[in-house]
């Protein structure tokens, strides 16, 4: 990088001579952590990504000399929280500060001027490494708002593992686990939405400003129509309380075509009134079970939980997992803008 003068922050689309090169500035940015673990979306993801339309997005490259030499992505949900803005930035050079604030500080411009006041950021860090960028956002006014655990579970799982799990399955109490490939069928929408709006209201979320979420059989199918644009293998499990009709738990978890040897997690959740009844541990063994004939590729499912969620994390160690690393979220509620007495708390 020639220096700081010379370099201008335009925005990009999937459309841009050099979208690609801004979205592998995230993808080397990860590598640098974590190897070919790395959780950065390759560039087919993010193309696909901006025709979602659950988020309003402004993807913004700092260009120096002609060579894309940071980059930052931000997202606002269109469907609720109108207050909350997520966004992820990273540079070539990993001491570069100034060129990481300058981005930063276009970021919340950008929010401003959107009318997004809090504004949410991520840092992953492995076992044993310390978190280098915790400093930055701390100085740069951002908050850790909630702390997770990440965990990855090697597949296929160990034979004593699989027998348990299907022994826990297959309990007789009034329950039913069942596993779908791919699309949900119609008439499991409507719960599989009431299912998912707990997810903001039912799970641990630390110190995070997230209002509860509003989701429809509508916003269920369009989660599963990105995932089908971004060639991801979906397994869902879900448990089905027999009595009543209702759905009880979920897991969701998608194998990228880019990276199939690692599955992603998403969302697990077991209602308030079912729970008690091991349906969290099922839920999930049922996808264990099921990646290996879905995804032969996978070698890895990897998952995170608030470090305050013991009950969800002593599952996961049943299930095999082990620590990989630390998850942060930061947050900070913009100042109003200069001269803007409308958003002054």
């Amino acid at each position: 990088m020639t220096g700081m003068n010379t370099v201008r922050i335009e925005r990009i689309t999937p459309e841009h001579p050099q979208f690609e090169e801004w979205a592998t500035v995230f993808v080397t940015a990860g590598r640098r952590q974590w190897g070919r673990d790395t959780t950065a979306y390759p560039p087919n993801e993010l193309a696909q990504m901006w025709e979602s339309l659950a988020h309003a997005k402004v993807w913004l490259a700092a260009i120096d000399d002609g060579d894309v030499v940071g980059s930052a992505a931000i997202g606002m949900p269109t469907q609720d929280n109108p207050h909350l803005a997520g966004f992820d930035v990273a540079c070539l050079d990993e001491r570069a500060t100034a060129l990481k604030q300058r981005l930063v500080d276009e970021v919340e411009r950008v929010c401003r001027e959107a009318g997004r006041t809090t504004l949410m950021i991520e840092t992953q860090t492995p076992v044993g490494a310390a978190n280098d960028e915790a400093a930055f956002f701390e100085a740069a006014g951002y908050a850790e708002a909630q702390t997770c655990v990440r965990n990855g579970q090697r597949l296929p799982v160990s034979a004593d593992i699989g027998a348990e799990m299907r022994r826990v399955i297959e309990m007789n109490d009034g329950y039913r686990i069942e596993t779908v490939v791919g699309r949900l069928p119609e008439d499991w929408l409507p719960e599989r939405a009431r299912l998912a709006g707990m997810m903001s209201t039912d799970t641990p979320l630390g110190a995070l400003a997230i209002e509860p979420e509003n989701w429809t059989p509508e916003r269920v199918t369009a989660m599963f129509d990105e995932d089908e644009r971004r060639g991801r293998v979906v397994v869902e499990a879900v448990a089905w309380h027999e009595e009543s009709g209702e759905m009880a738990a979920f897991t969701h978890v998608s194998v990228p075509a880019e990276t199939p040897w690692i599955a992603y997690q998403d969302d697990t959740l077991v209602a308030k009134a079912h729970r008690g009844h091991r349906l969290g541990y099922r839920v999930k063994a049922a996808v264990s079970l099921a990646l290996p004939q879905a995804a032969p590729g996978v070698t890895v499912q990897r998952t995170w939980n608030d470090e305050t969620n013991e009950h969800m994390l002593r599952i996961n160690r049943e299930l095999g997992y082990e620590r990989e690393g630390t998850l942060v979220e930061w947050q900070k509620v913009l100042d109003s803008a200069p001269g803007d007495a409308a958003h002054d708390a």
